[in-house]
């Protein structure tokens, strides 16, 4: 296993989980240690992973000769600091989503990745799935015809009021939970960023501190809607209908984890209604062979850069929509 990117966690949340499976070993990838942030937190750790190395700081994870990479499951509002900190020390990262909070920050990142020749990578998981590549294959094809109308909700409930997304000095709150997964499928899957935005309008609902849900439509300068919604305060069937001018997309369940074994979509047109049906798949591992493929090949401007500062600008705008009086 010597060809293995070994890497090294920061943060033992619950996502962590989805890599380190008791007996599957991925050819690539090696999740070798854990960094935490006390004594108390690496003992947990341990219990949890007794055959991982498991640290009481994240700078030992980032000093170890033995860590190539670095995955930073982290609350949102410590991103960047880790991040920049980890690619100065020379390693690889994969950050959860969002990536960082500001713009500048995105920017900053990729700037000194590339200057490194580092990878820096989001962990958009659900990219990796068929039914999302299967998707954004119909789109890009022109079948549905122009877009006018994309619709989507991606939420939950969230009753933990000690967890990180309900602390506003860490990054909580639905918008930088859920809803972004909303602007990355705009982004990725229907070709839609940032600057094809003419008009952002949202609401929010605060508690805690954070928003704890938030809607909002954006109109495209072609005049496409895009009406979504997210919260961590109720529940959703993260449903996404997609109509264009010749045909119509409906995704019952965008949150294709692998537990939730077979999912679908339906494509509506003149020739009538077919269904997609994809097996049950383990997103969370393929992106995982992504992150090292990008690696092993040295793609230091992977697309991944751009769409990472691309999402961030309009998720700011959004964010600032939505406080507005």
């Amino acid at each position: 296993m010597s060809n293995q990117i070994r890497v090294g966690a920061l943060g033992n949340a619950r996502i962590l989980s989805r890599f380190i499976v008791d007996g599957v070993i991925n050819p690539l990838i090696d999740f070798s240690a854990i960094a935490t942030r006390s004594a108390s937190a690496a003992a947990k750790a341990r219990q949890t992973y007794p055959t991982k190395t498991v640290t009481e700081s994240y700078d030992e994870a980032l000093a170890s000769r033995d860590v190539e990479a670095i995955y930073i499951c982290l609350p949102s509002g410590l991103h960047f600091t880790w991040a920049e900190k980890a690619l100065q020390a020379g390693k690889n990262v994969l950050i959860e989503k969002p990536a960082v909070l500001k713009a500048e920050d995105a920017q900053a990142l990729a700037a000194l990745a590339q200057s490194r020749q580092l990878i820096v990578m989001e962990a958009w998981w659900y990219r990796f799935h068929p039914l999302v590549e299967a998707v954004r294959a119909v789109v890009s094809s022109g079948v549905l015809g122009e877009i006018r109308l994309i619709s989507s909700s991606f939420s939950y409930v969230n009753t933990d009021v000690s967890d990180s997304r309900w602390k506003a000095d860490l990054g909580g709150g639905a918008l930088n939970d859920m809803f972004c997964y909303h602007i990355d499928f705009l982004n990725h899957v229907m070709g839609i960023k940032n600057e094809h935005i003419e008009l952002v309008q949202a609401i929010s609902q605060m508690r805690h501190g954070v928003d704890a849900s938030i809607s909002a439509e954006l109109i495209t300068n072609t005049g496409t809607v895009c009406q979504f919604m997210s919260g961590i305060n109720r529940h959703s069937m993260c449903k996404t209908f997609i109509l264009g001018e010749k045909g119509s997309i409906e995704i019952p369940h965008l949150r294709v984890l692998p537990e939730m074994g077979t999912s679908t979509f339906m494509l509506h047109n003149a020739s009538g209604t077919s269904v997609h049906s994809f097996e049950a798949t383990d997103a969370y591992l393929l992106m995982l062979d992504g992150f090292a493929e990008t690696i092993m090949l040295k793609r230091f401007a992977h697309p991944g850069l751009e769409d990472m500062i691309e999402n961030t600008k309009l998720l700011t705008r959004i964010r600032l929509a939505s406080q507005e009086p």
